[in-house]
């Protein structure tokens, strides 16, 4: 474990109100939110936000396509929204009438353009009512599972092997399904990654080896779960002045950049590491 100072943790983008999640966007920009429903654009050269559209809520996880449209997770109004090009707002998804996105915290494509996404629940629920659902190309949205996950949280996909990785925060576990187009090979994960008791697991991203890399709400910290089932925390920091409750990961070859929900930025971290292609569909 390494500690983190000033010398191996640096700050890209300061001034966000709070932002939760980051993707990177076709041309290399940084997409972002914030908590009063800010959608950020931060340039990849100069690393200046602006905010491109504001959809009155609270902005969770964000993704991008092939157009550079973003689909953001709006846990105040409940809705997957999609940002278009123009900066108009629409609605994408608010789950099913039977299954209701509660919560919406987090989504990511395949490589058919299926778009699967998690809708939390309630964090101190006894039980967990948190749920999976997918948006097909075609705009229809499908529980994929009812659940009940302990407040499902972040998610990402290794396209190449069909693959979904899914975060119960409060359980400090990390799932993994099969996936079978638009839907699960099946309701039981074949895999379950359990990580340290009292943690709060939020955000991950998978590298080119499929090692895990795992961004915490508490304590303040990122780690890996080794594509060998090896656990290991990479970077701590004790007094969460450079790590201030990191939720979600984005990676870039030798580079972890990572959201700062308890403060007002977007961080990056020198590592060694290829991350895996994430995909961006066309429509």
């Amino acid at each position: 474990m390494i500690t983190c100072t000033p010398d191996n943790v640096r700050s890209v983008c300061d001034g966000l109100d709070h932002p939760e999640c980051l993707a990177f966007a076709p041309d290399g920009s940084i997409i972002a939110g914030g908590e009063a429903g800010q959608i950020y654009c931060i340039d990849a050269e100069t690393m200046k936000p602006r905010v491109i559209a504001d959809t009155g809520g609270f902005i969770l996880g964000v993704a991008t396509d092939a157009d550079g449209a973003v689909y953001a997770c709006d846990c105040r109004r409940n809705e997957v929204l999609k940002i278009g090009c123009d900066g108009g707002v629409s609605v994408y998804s608010a789950g099913t009438s039977e299954y209701p996105a509660i919560n919406p915290n987090y989504g990511a494509f395949d490589r058919h353009g299926n778009y699967f996404y998690t809708a939390s629940g309630e964090y101190f629920h006894p039980k967990g009512n948190g749920r999976l659902f997918c948006v097909t190309p075609e705009g229809k949205t499908e529980c994929v599972h009812p659940g009940p996950f302990r407040f499902a949280n972040g998610i990402c996909l290794d396209a190449e092997r069909d693959r979904l990785y899914l975060v119960q925060s409060p359980a400090a576990s990390i799932l993994v399904f099969r996936l079978d187009g638009p839907r699960l090979r099946s309701l039981q994960p074949e895999q379950e990654y359990v990580l340290e008791k009292n943690t709060v697991p939020d955000g991950i991203a998978l590298d080119a080896d499929r090692n895990l890399y795992v961004g915490y709400y508490v304590p303040d910290q990122i780690a890996v779960v080794r594509s060998d089932g090896r656990f290991e925390i990479l970077y701590r920091d004790f007094t969460a002045e450079l790590l201030n409750r990191p939720t979600n990961v984005a990676l870039r070859r030798d580079e972890i950049y990572f959201s700062n929900l308890g403060g007002w930025n977007i961080g990056c971290i020198k590592h060694c590491l290829e991350p895996l292609e994430v995909v961006m569909p066309g429509f």
